[in-house]
């Protein structure tokens, strides 16, 4: 009788295939480790506006500064840095009315935000600036500070009266900390207008606002 024996055995394949998972599992693991690593600021679990509101009936344009912890700037020639933008540059009465193809639309309203998509820890500035006066009246601005996620509330409401064009004035200063929240405000005056963003990437040609003769 003829018997033949059978020697094969899976167990080199086996480890080649534990081995394979083994290594898959390291790569996620660390890939897990990097992306908790990097989770640091700007903090992104929160979203303020910046609102700057003057009475319609005035023809002034007045402007919003805000500078972040990082010294990122935006104002009506650099609409976008960091984590901030501008979303309207209002010039009084000049930019109410659109032209467009369904009719005219009438935006009878003075009022400039600007969103910070995320935070970042440390102290911000809100500045107003009045830029063009076409009444020669004393222009009182209304400034907040809304958190709009998860729940909205307005934080911080100052008034500011601007006399002249070319006035500044710090509506207020306030501080983020490493959980998104507010923590403190202060009215300690700053100016910002003059100063150069910190961003290394400044948009082409557009310049920077010099300090208004007095």
């Amino acid at each position: 009788m003829n018997i033949r024996k059978n020697y094969s055995c899976n167990t080199s394949f086996l480890d080649l295939l534990f081995n394979m998972l083994l290594a898959f599992a390291c790569l996620f693991v660390l890939a897990f480790a990097l992306i908790n690593q990097n989770k640091k600021t700007p903090e992104t679990k929160a979203a303020y506006l910046v609102t700057l509101t003057w009475p319609k009936e005035i023809d002034n344009d007045v402007d919003a500064y805000v500078e972040d912890p990082d010294g990122n700037l935006v104002c009506f020639v650099r609409r976008e840095d960091g984590l901030m933008h501008l979303d309207r540059d209002d010039l009084g009465h000049r930019n109410d009315v659109i032209q467009t193809k369904f009719g005219t639309i009438t935006y009878n309203e003075n009022k400039e935000i600007v969103t910070l998509r995320g935070v970042t820890v440390g102290e911000y500035c809100v500045n107003v600036h009045g830029y063009n006066f076409n009444q020669n009246t004393p222009t009182e601005v209304t400034v907040q500070l809304e958190k709009i996620s998860p729940n909205y509330s307005v934080l911080v409401q100052r008034k500011v009266t601007l006399v002249k064009a070319g006035d500044e004035r710090t509506a207020f200063r306030f501080k983020i900390n490493g959980k998104g929240e507010l923590v403190s405000v202060s009215d300690l005056e700053k100016k910002l207008i003059g100063k150069k963003p910190s961003s290394n990437q400044p948009p082409a040609g557009l310049p920077i606002i010099p300090s208004p003769i007095p």
